[in-house]
């Protein structure tokens, strides 16, 4: 039985990993507040991290993949994955299911994605900073060229607007995105590869409901989506696996908004659909076709109330 470490241990999909694979693979969940660890998960399975910010971070992470000989670490949160290439040189026998470096940089400078993507021939939205919001107009969205988890993202609809986003964000024009406003339904993509790059499997995940991170969704097998999607892949082929952020416009047009290259809080949806992106990363043989996947499953999130 493989053992899995997966970082971000607090965060919304955990809960469900632990009851879908703890009969498949032996894992472990670290975050820097162990307290936000689902109490479903054993606490023997629970790590304390410093924060990605923190000097130590690395050798921290290292030092308990060595001593708890972690197979594959899962990395969950942006701010670590800078940190990746300096956690495997600490702990070379742990694999890491995170993409490159360049992939990961580029991914995480919005405005660098959208023009990777155009300069690919991709569909993308029309992106600038806050300093040319005249070049794409109003309604537009804003948001950080650099973040997570939907924060910061607002509509503007006028000048005005701008100039409060830009007072009250406390970034700088240029550390401010601003994109087009597409329209239509939103999609997000779980993309699995082997550590060659080469794709097995797309899983598209409609979003009804989103507060920061998926609430209610569907698995979609769209073929528009996943056309778009693979083009993505063909266009950088990432090993590992990564999540496409995408709008579907009712002209059919799948639009890419963002790349996250790390696992998603959907991760857990696409593990329930029948895609298992870990056996995937260790394959060697290249796929034949890609991995069929449950169409219809959907998830929903609630509160859970712990008193102790």
């Amino acid at each position: 039985m493989q053992r899995l470490m997966f970082t971000g241990g607090g965060g919304a999909g955990n809960e469900a990993i632990w009851r879908l694979w703890r009969d498949r693979y032996d894992m472990r969940f670290t975050d820097a507040d162990v307290e936000a660890v689902d109490p479903a998960i054993p606490a023997e399975r629970r790590f304390q991290i410093p924060f990605a910010s923190a000097a130590d971070f690395p050798a921290a992470l290292a030092d308990i993949c060595r001593r708890e000989r972690i197979d594959l670490l899962i990395p969950g949160v942006d701010e670590e994955l800078p940190m990746m290439p300096a956690v495997a040189a600490a702990a070379p026998d742990t694999a890491i299911l995170v993409p490159g470096e360049a992939f990961v940089a580029q991914s995480m400078d919005k405005l660098a994605t959208a023009r990777a993507l155009s300069k690919c021939g991709l569909a993308a939205p029309r992106s600038e900073t806050l300093d040319d919001v005249a070049t794409i107009g109003f309604p537009c969205f804003a948001k950080p060229r650099r973040g997570r988890g939907s924060r910061g993202v607002r509509t503007l609809r006028d000048r005005g607007e701008a100039d409060a986003y830009l007072r009250l964000s406390g970034l700088s024009p240029r550390e401010i995105l601003i994109q087009e406003l597409l329209v239509g339904r939103e999609f997000t993509v779980l993309m699995a590869a082997d550590r060659e790059g080469r794709l097995h499997a797309i899983v598209p995940v409609e979003v009804s409901i989103k507060r920061g991170i998926t609430i209610r969704a569907r698995v979609v097998p769209d073929p528009s989506v996943i056309a778009a999607c693979r083009a993505v892949h063909e266009a950088f082929a990432p090993g590992g696996c990564y999540n496409i952020q995408l709008i579907l416009t009712a002209e059919r047009r799948a639009v890419p908004f963002e790349i996250n290259p790390r696992v998603s809080t959907t991760f857990c949806l696409g593990i329930a659909a029948g895609v298992d992106p870990v056996e995937i990363f260790f394959r060697t043989a290249p796929p034949v076709k890609l991995a069929p996947v449950r169409e219809g499953l959907e998830l929903h999130r609630h509160w859970t109330n712990v008193i102790h």
